[in-house]
């Protein structure tokens, strides 16, 4: 179970070789809005992160945190 950081996301599409285009698409989201929330500009919904979990096969906890 891996806590769900950007940095993490970006170790995962590493490892499988998963571009953020691909991972976009599986989200169903531009590329734009994809990269968008891969720099922290808006953040992953809660949906988006649950279907990130079943992309990779991983199970994430997630914290709430403020800003």
């Amino acid at each position: 179970m891996y806590e769900f950081t950007r940095e993490k996301l970006r170790g995962l599409m590493a490892e499988k070789g998963i571009k953020q285009i691909d991972l976009a698409d599986e989200l169903d989201i531009s590329m734009s809005a994809m990269n968008s929330k891969m720099l922290g500009k808006t953040e992953f919904t809660l949906k988006e992160i649950k279907e990130i979990a079943r992309v990779f096969n991983v199970e994430f906890i997630i914290t709430q945190t403020q800003k």
